[in-house]
């Protein structure tokens, strides 16, 4: 058994892909300065390697995932599930670009014991995934409302 020597690290995964439009939603949050500015967390890029999230949240304490989602909901739609307490719905991961998703990365540290203290997902449903790099204007908006929601989500924790 590992032995934890400070405080469990706060985590932020940021899911994207910087040229498919609002794919690229989770590093837009990632990079956001209200984000960048927050004293203790960690940003993760990730392009959708779930063997390489797994890795990052095993000695973490809160982790946030952010990504876009396609669940034919209108675009701009926030969720929010504690994937902790509650699976996170198949329906909203409708169409996926990852290997093996978020919903399976969770089942499988589930099952072997690897779940961080506290796992939030985000997702905002995407309008247009084309090849871009910008996020469409509600999506825009709607990520603007997720950094505010993290801001203050980490400033109870």
């Amino acid at each position: 058994m590992k032995e934890k020597t400070g405080p469990a690290e706060t985590l932020l995964i940021c899911i994207g892909n910087d040229y498919r439009e609002d794919d690229g939603l989770g590093f837009y949050i990632g990079r956001h300065p209200k984000i960048k500015n927050l004293q203790g967390i960690r940003i993760l890029e990730n392009s959708g390697d779930g063997m390489a999230m797994m890795d990052a949240w095993k000695d973490a304490g809160m982790v946030i995932i952010v990504d876009a989602v396609h669940s034919g909901r209108p675009a701009g739609t926030i969720f929010r599930f504690d994937a902790i307490n509650n699976p996170l719905p198949a329906n909203i991961f409708a169409v996926s670009t990852h290997h093996v998703g978020i919903p399976e990365c969770i089942a499988l540290s589930r099952s072997l014991g690897l779940l961080p203290e506290k796992l939030i997902f985000y997702g905002i449903e995407g309008e247009s995934f084309g090849q871009s790099m910008e996020l469409s204007a509600i999506v825009r908006e709607a990520a603007d409302a997720v950094v505010d929601n993290i801001v203050e989500e980490l400033g109870r924790a």
